[in-house]
C-alpha cells in the first residue's frame, strides 16, 4: 500500500508543475573554476552523451549538468532543468536510500554512498560528495563569479566544456598527459562535440612558458603518430601539424577524432553520482 501511495504522490508531483533553471542572467557554472578545479558542463538538451548514463528521472529532467571537481577528487554541482522544490525534496525525503539531515541549508544524504543532494530552489538539484553546506555557499547563497560571461557563454554552446584553472591533473581526453605537465597548466578551455560519427576536441591550453606549450604539443602528435603506426597507416603530416599549434604560451587545439566512451566518462564525472 505504501508503495503504491509513493508511485501516485511521485507521479503526481512530477506531472502536476514545470520548472525551470533560476538561472537566467547569468550561468550556474559560472561561480565554480577556483584554483585547482576542473569544471566540466554538459548540454543533456542538445546532447545524448549522458543518455543511458543517470536515471532517466534525472537525465529525462535537466537541461544542463554541471560540476566542478577539485584535485582529491570531490565533485560538487547541479543539474539545472525541471526540478520542484517541493516535489522533489519530499521524494528524496520518502526515499530510503536517504537520510534529512536538518539545517540551513537542509539537504538528504545517501546511505551507501558518498553523495548529498536537495533542491534548494525550482529549478536545480544541487549535488556534492564531500559538503552540501559548501556547496550551496560556494554556487547559490554565496557565489562569487570565477568564469567570465564570454568564456561562459562559449562553453554553453558545446555538446560538452571543460574549463581548467590551475589543475593538479586533467581528465582523460584522449591523450595520455603526466601530472608533471598538467602542473605547468595555468587554464584551459576544451570542447567537445559529436555529430553522431565523430568527436571533436577544440579549445586551448596556456601554459607557464613557450617551451611548455611546445613540448605538450609534440606530445599529442607523438601519440597521434604512434596509433597511425600501429595501424599500418601512413601519416600526413601536414594534417597532424593542424590539430596542435602552440603560438607563445598557449596550445590551440583542433582535433576531430575523439573516442565517444572517453568523452561519456567525463560527462558522467559531470553528474558527480547523481
Amino acid at each position: 500500500m505504501k508503495k503504491l501511495l509513493f508511485i501516485a504522490v511521485l507521479a503526481f508531483v512530477l506531472a502536476s508543475c514545470v520548472h525551470e533553471s533560476p538561472f537566467r542572467s547569468e550561468y550556474y557554472f559560472q561561480a565554480m573554476g577556483r584554483s585547482g578545479e576542473i569544471v566540466i558542463t554538459v548540454d543533456t538538451r542538445e546532447s545524448g552523451i549522458l543518455s543511458g548514463l543517470l536515471p532517466g528521472e534525472i537525465h529525462g529532467r535537466a537541461d544542463r549538468i554541471s560540476a566542478a571537481i577539485d584535485g582529491e577528487g570531490n565533485v560538487y554541482g547541479g543539474a539545472e532543468g525541471n526540478f520542484g522544490y517541493a516535489g522533489v525534496n519530499a521524494l528524496l525525503d520518502w526515499a530510503p536510500e536517504f537520510r534529512k539531515v536538518d539545517g540551513e541549508p537542509f539537504y538528504f544524504q545517501s546511505r551507501s554512498v558518498s553523495m548529498e543532494a536537495a533542491v534548494p530552489e525550482s529549478g536545480i538539484l544541487l549535488f556534492s560528495s564531500e559538503s552540501y553546506p559548501k556547496a550551496y555557499a560556494l554556487t547559490i547563497s554565496d557565489r562569487e563569479l570565477q568564469i567570465d560571461y564570454e568564456t561562459a557563454q562559449e562553453m554553453a554552446s558545446h555538446d560538452l566544456s571543460v574549463y581548467m584553472n590551475h589543475p593538479a591533473s586533467i581528465p582523460d581526453i584522449g591523450f595520455e598527459v603526466t601530472d608533471e605537465t598538467a602542473d605547468k597548466i595555468e587554464k584551459a578551455l576544451l570542447h567537445f562535440d559529436d555529430d553522431g560519427e565523430t568527436g571533436y576536441l577544440t579549445g586551448w591550453i596556456d601554459m607557464d612558458s613557450p617551451s611548455s606549450a611546445r613540448t605538450l604539443s609534440t606530445l599529442f602528435r607523438n601519440e597521434l603518430l604512434k596509433g597511425i603506426r600501429q595501424r599500418g597507416e601512413k601519416p600526413d603530416f601536414a594534417v597532424l601539424s593542424g590539430y596542435f599549434r602552440a603560438e607563445g604560451d598557449i596550445l590551440y587545439i583542433d582535433y576531430p577524432g575523439i573516442d565517444r566512451e572517453m568523452v561519456e566518462a567525463m560527462a558522467k564525472a559531470s553528474a558527480g553520482g547523481v
